[in-house]
């Protein structure tokens, strides 16, 4: 049983307390705080994220899309203007922000639940008159737009750059593994701060953070990796991958 007294002398509340048990051989015990039976549950919201006990991004992705697309429909409701421009930014503004919150936590990797997500950007685009008949990639290129997926891979590159360069509270070595750490032999792939993937034998810790950014960060050219700025890595990174896009 534990006892929980906290410094201010506020007491946390035992019923609005929940316990998760992760792990297949997870005996499940029972928890208590001050003398009151803890409720166990399969899933709960942690500052924002949905987060269920088989690590799973599912149950995530079904509430931002309910989210994303009631929000979808007020706008089509509330506006009568169809311009591109007002439609594109409305989403940007509205929509975009509800499905991209907290990515690099609940990034997904199983096509059935990056589909979703996109079905999103690709209904917002129909909205806009004379594309509704294009093809989705051509319709990204009239509104200038990426996929959401591509952007939630952008987004896990900055943050890496954010703590490999200090601008995060970050303690890295509990995150990535160099190649420099391997060995002291002066390699081109210890000498260009190239990471290292942990093995895996389950998707999960495969598709995790810290494993899933090693290949996108070491395809970087050098130059975005050892830029001194943000935004001059936002910049490096954009104008790299439209040349690669085409």
């Amino acid at each position: 049983m534990w006892e929980w007294s906290t410094k201010w002398g506020m007491d946390i509340h035992p019923l609005k307390t929940c316990v998760i048990h992760f792990g297949y051989h997870n005996q499940k015990h029972d928890y208590y705080l001050n003398g009151t039976n803890i409720m166990k549950v399969t899933s709960a919201k942690d500052l924002g994220v949905i987060i269920n006990d088989s690590c799973s991004p599912s149950d995530h992705v079904a509430n931002i899309t309910r989210k994303a697309n009631g929000v979808l429909s007020q706008l089509r409701r509330s506006f009568i203007s169809r311009n591109k421009d007002v439609v594109i930014n409305l989403f940007k503004v509205f929509v975009r922000p509800i499905i991209e919150s907290a990515g690099p936590v609940w990034c997904p990797f199983e096509r059935q639940y990056i589909d979703e997500i996109e079905k999103i950007q690709r209904r917002a685009t129909k909205m806009v008159p004379g594309l509704g008949h294009l093809e989705y990639n051509d319709r990204l290129q009239h509104c200038r737009l990426t996929t959401l997926e591509h952007r939630r891979h952008r987004g896990d590159l900055i943050l890496v750059y954010k703590m490999l360069n200090g601008f995060s509270y970050v303690n890295n070595d509990q995150f990535f593994c160099f190649m420099s750490q391997r060995h002291d032999v002066a390699t081109r792939s210890s000498e260009n701060g190239l990471m290292i993937a942990e093995k895996c034998h389950l998707d999960l810790r495969k598709y995790f953070f810290t494993n899933r950014i090693v290949k996108m960060w070491n395809d970087l050219p050098i130059e975005a990796r050892e830029t001194d700025s943000v935004n001059s890595f936002k910049m490096i990174y954009d104008e790299w991958f439209s040349t690669q896009a085409n």
